[in-house]
């Protein structure tokens, strides 16, 4: 593929990649203010009249389905049964309810009510709740009449069981029986904490994170969505039930956006590209849906079938993108393991899916996010051991730098000059070697352009010495001199490919020699001729307050500072080395892939008096 189509993928790729994030944040962002506008205002609307330990479940409860063209589903069903002739003392009437009205008469007498708020309501439903009811020992042998009105049609056939008995005794068979996804929950919510203010703290450092960042929602999200879907959740927050379903569906729609945008770290740039697509859509899916739910046409619940074919999907194309990449690459050792985990994870929504669509609810699926946790747990803490492998050598190598920076401080400047007549013996030996190389083609080629550019260079070279003999600071118009040689040699070489362009604001000033050719001959040999680009490079001196400030641009092809920061090339280490130790200055790198690079020199001079 050439450069150019190469530079075109990477910036559609990198353009992709900003797309899927800022739509996943929007979503975030959206889903957000519809939970918090939902707990605030939109909840079930109860009516309790009466306010209260083994327990028993009714056998001879009637069931009666009644046609009813008002309720959201088309019918409602009747449930009768009379009390034990024999209360001993007051118990409870309690059942769950998943998505239905209901209203319960003792002897015609109506005791409680659960339906949606006639004000102020983004849904129709009233989530998923605990119907409890004291019963007192008067009111033994009285008939119980309980209307349930389904919100869905889905949930037409789902059959309701009464339980009497103590309500603590309730409490207890279903904590029992949801412990195990509790604590799963709960584990998934700590271990995502952990992981994202571990990725916090390795952005503020301004190390890498932000994928790290991604396990570590997916993780919190997942937690949170079996936390709210279990029968004992609604116990503890009674009063929110639609707050807690939404939560529950939320995170499920959403969760499978960050799951992607960690794993695509394991895969080349190409199959990146096909996640960053499945991201867009997939949240792109989940906006529409809460549209929807605004404007009332479809609640979240009746499309909740489209994030399960997402998330099946997902699973299927990461599932196929590792198996692409293990043809790719035939070699087992050289596929991450963390690509090859989303086997378990695939097995687990499987599994879930398939009972949720059996059972007809989630409670009680822990397969998806035992597996997710498995997942999570194995490659954060493999990730965590890398970033701190990462971190001890960074922590080493500064330890090294400042050791080194003391004794160098403590040198004489004898010392330092030597070692500035070393590197600028091997800036030297670099260029006359290019230069000769240069010469030694146009000989073979062109006599005359050889006898031209040997004419420039032994001037240069004469010039050279004498400004290396003198081992100090030289002025500006001589080191721009020497910047020209070189420069026209260069365009001996390459003809029309390199254009220089200068803007002399000040020349009143001294710095190192060799500081600005380093510089130019990285942008011609990285930026321009060597990614195979034309362009032009420009020279701008002007002074400031305190400083004079050299700034030398090009158009070439640039490149991200954060994957070159350890791979400065030695010309341009030697000229900070030199600039710092010779007259305190600064030299500052930026560059844009795709659009160039700019390099700051800062010299320190004294402000001038008037």
């Amino acid at each position: 593929m050439p450069d150019s189509d190469k530079t075109k993928y990477k910036e559609r790729a990198v353009c992709l990649s900003k797309w899927s994030f800022w739509l996943t944040v929007t979503a975030w962002i959206v889903a957000a203010v519809f939970i918090i506008l939902l707990g605030a205002r939109d909840n079930a609307a109860v009516f309790q009249k009466r306010v209260s330990e083994e327990y028993m479940i009714v056998e001879d409860d009637i069931c009666q389905e009644i046609p009813d063209a008002d309720a959201p589903a088309g019918i409602r069903k009747e449930y009768t049964f009379t009390l034990d002739e024999t209360i001993a003392a007051d118990t409870t009437l309690a059942f769950y309810t998943v998505h239905q009205y209901v209203e319960v008469w003792l002897d015609g007498e109506l005791v409680f009510r659960l339906m949606p708020p006639d004000d102020h309501r983004m849904s129709k439903t009233v989530g998923s709740n605990w119907v409890m009811i004291p019963i007192c020992r008067e009111d033994a042998g009285k008939t119980v009449r309980a209307e349930i009105t389904p919100v869905y049609a889905s949930f037409r056939d789902r059959e309701i069981d009464f339980l009497i008995g103590s309500a603590l005794a309730i409490y207890k068979d279903r904590l029992s029986k949801d412990l195990p996804q509790l604590i799963l929950g709960m584990m998934a919510v700590f271990v995502g904490v952990v992981y994202i203010c571990v990725s916090g703290y390795h952005m503020y450092k301004k190390r890498r994170g932000k994928n790290f960042l991604a396990l570590g929602m997916f993780s919190v999200m997942m937690g949170f969505w079996r936390l709210t879907d279990t029968r004992f959740t609604p116990f503890i927050l009674m009063e929110k039930p639609v707050f807690l379903f939404y939560v529950s569906v939320l995170m499920l729609v959403l969760g499978m956006v960050p799951f992607m945008k960690w794993i695509e770290g394991y895969f080349d740039r190409r199959h990146r590209w096909i996640l960053d697509c499945y991201c867009i859509c997939a949240v792109s899916f989940s906006l529409i849906q809460l549209m929807l739910q605004f404007l009332h046409v479809f609640d979240l619940r009746e499309t909740l079938f489209v994030s399960h074919i997402l998330i099946v999907i997902g699973g299927i194309l990461a599932i196929s993108i590792v198996i692409n990449e293990r043809v790719k690459y035939r070699e087992k050792s050289r596929i991450p393991l963390g690509s090859r985990l989303p086997y378990i994870c695939l097995a687990g929504v499987i599994a879930d899916v398939a009972a949720f669509y059996i059972k007809g609810n989630s409670s009680g699926l822990v397969y998806s996010l035992l597996a997710f946790l498995l997942y999570i747990v194995f490659l954060g803490i493999a990730t965590m051991n890398n970033y701190s492998s990462k971190e001890l050598q960074l922590a080493e190598q500064e330890r090294q730098l400042a050791e080194k920076n003391r004794e160098l401080a403590e040198k004489e400047r004898e010392l330092t000059e030597r070692r500035i007549a070393s590197m600028m013996s091997q800036i030297r030996s670099h260029f006359i070697f290019n230069v000769l190389t240069t010469i030694s083609g146009y000989c073979k080629i062109d006599p005359k352009k050889a006898d031209n550019a040997l004419i420039r260079f032994s001037r240069y070279l004469r010039k050279n010495i004498r400004i290396i003999e003198e081992e100090g600071l030289i002025d500006f118009d001589v080191e721009l001199e020497q910047l020209e040689d070189y420069i026209a040699l260069e365009q001996l070489r390459f003809e029309d490919r390199i254009r220089f362009e200068k803007e002399i604001g000040t020349t009143s000033f001294q710095l190192p020699p060799l500081t600005i050719q380093p510089i130019v001959e990285n942008a011609i040999k990285h930026g321009l001729i060597g990614a195979g680009r034309s362009g032009t490079i420009c020279l701008h001196t002007k002074r400031t307050t305190n400083c004079v400030e050299i700034t030398v641009t090009d158009d070439g092809i640039g490149f991200v500072p954060e994957q070159c920061g350890s791979e400065e090339s030695v010309g341009i280490r030697n000229v900070r080395y030199r600039l710092e130790n010779m007259v305190g200055g600064s030299l500052s790198i930026k560059s844009t892939f795709g659009e160039g690079t700019k390099v700051m020199i800062k010299i320190p001079v004294e402000e001038e008096k008037n």
